[in-house]
C-alpha cells in the first residue's frame, strides 16, 4: 500500500487490510516535515512493515519498493492497494479463488470495485457467468500479481511517477504473453478523483476532478503509453485518445480553474509527444520547455 498524506479515514481502512493479510507493507511518500498523524497507527498494528521515504518519490517507485520488500520476506504473491481503497471481507481469499478459475497460463487478476463518486460498479458484468472477465488493463489497487511476473517483464515504470503506471504495466505484461482479468464481484470500494459536487450527469460521465499537476500527468503518461503500444493495442490506444478529448471537454465544462487546468493538460500533451517523463517541480506550473 502506497501512502501520501493520508486522510483521517486511513487508519480504519488500514485496519481492515491488516485484519485480512498475513503481512502488510506500507510505503509512505509523505514529506518528512509534514508526516501525517494518520500514519502513526502503523507502528502499533501487528504484521506490518513501514518503508518511509520522507519525500514523494512517486507511486511507481514506491510500488517497486514494496514488491522488493515482499520478495525479501519470501512471498510469491502480492496485492497492490491505494491508500483510499476500502477492502471488502475475504478479499485476498476471494482473489486467489478467482485466480484458480482463470485459463491455465500466465495471468494477473484485478479486483472489481464500487466507484464511490460515480455510484456504480467500475466494470459491470452481464449474463449468467460470474467468472473473471478478460481486460486490456486494470487499475493498480486490488491487483493480484505473482512476484515472478516482475522478474519476467520488469518493474513499474518509475519515470511515469503517477498515472498510467497500471495501464503501462498491464500492456507490457500482455506483450510478454500474460493475460489480464478482472473479477465480476466487487471486492473493494474505491474513490477515484475528487468529488464532483453539484454537477450534472454529463460531467460525471466525462471525467473526474483532479489537480492541475494530475491533469499534466494524465495527459503526458497516456500519450506516452499510446505511443509505445499503439500498433500492438490499437483499440486501446484509440480509446485513450478519445478519453483525452473527453477530458478537455470536462475541463472546459466542469472544472473551476479552467485556464490552469488547460495549461497543465497542454504541457502534458507536449511532453507526452516529446517523451519527456519523470517528476515535475514542486513550483508547478513552470513552463513547457
Amino acid at each position: 500500500m502506497v501512502t501520501y498524506l493520508p486522510d483521517e479515514g486511513f487508519p480504519a481502512r488500514l485496519e481492515k487490510v491488516t485484519s485480512q493479510f498475513s503481512q502488510t507493507i506500507v510505503v509512505d511518500n509523505s514529506p518528512s516535515d509534514g508526516a501525517p498523524k494518520e500514519l502513526s497507527i502503523t507502528t502499533t498494528l501487528p504484521r506490518i512493515h513501514v518503508v518511509s521515504n520522507a519525500t514523494n518519490i512517486g507511486v511507481a517507485a514506491a510500488l517497486n519498493q514494496g514488491i522488493e520488500k515482499a520478495s525479501q520476506l519470501g512471498f510469491r504473491w502480492v496485492i497492490t492497494l491505494d491508500q483510499d481503497t476500502e477492502v471488502e471481507p475475504r478479499m485476498p481469499e476471494t482473489l486467489l479463488e478467482e485466480y484458480r478459475l482463470l485459463p491455465a497460463g500466465k495471468a494477473l487478476l484485478g479486483a472489481n470495485y464500487w466507484d464511490v463518486h460515480k455510484g456504480q460498479m467500475a466494470v459491470p458484468c452481464y449474463g449468467s457467468t460470474r467468472d473473471p472477465k478478460e481486460r486490456k488493463t486494470v487499475i493498480t489497487s486490488g491487483c493480484l500479481i505473482p512476484i515472478s511476473l516482475f522478474r519476467d517483464i520488469g518493474s513499474f515504470r518509475e519515470d511515469y511517477f503517477i498515472d498510467s503506471v497500471d495501464h503501462e504495466f498491464c500492456l507490457r505484461a500482455r506483450a510478454h504473453g500474460y493475460r489480464v482479468f478482472i473479477t465480476c464481484r466487487p471486492l473493494m470500494r474505491q474513490t477515484v478523483g475528487a468529488a464532483h459536487g453539484r454537477v450534472g450527469r454529463i460531467c460525471r460521465l466525462l471525467g473526474r476532478r483532479h489537480s492541475a499537476p494530475r491533469k499534466y500527468f494524465m495527459a503526458r503518461n497516456s500519450l506516452a503509453t499510446v505511443k509505445t503500444y499503439l500498433f500492438r493495442e490499437p483499440t486501446w490506444g484509440l480509446c485513450q485518445v478519445a478519453r483525452l478529448v473527453a477530458e478537455v471537454a470536462f475541463i472546459l465544462s466542469c472544472e473551476r480553474e479552467r485556464s490552469k487546468q488547460l495549461r497543465a493538460f497542454a504541457v502534458g500533451v507536449l511532453h507526452g509527444v516529446k517523451g519527456r517523463l519523470g517528476p515535475i517541480e514542486e513550483t508547478w506550473p513552470s513552463g513547457a520547455s
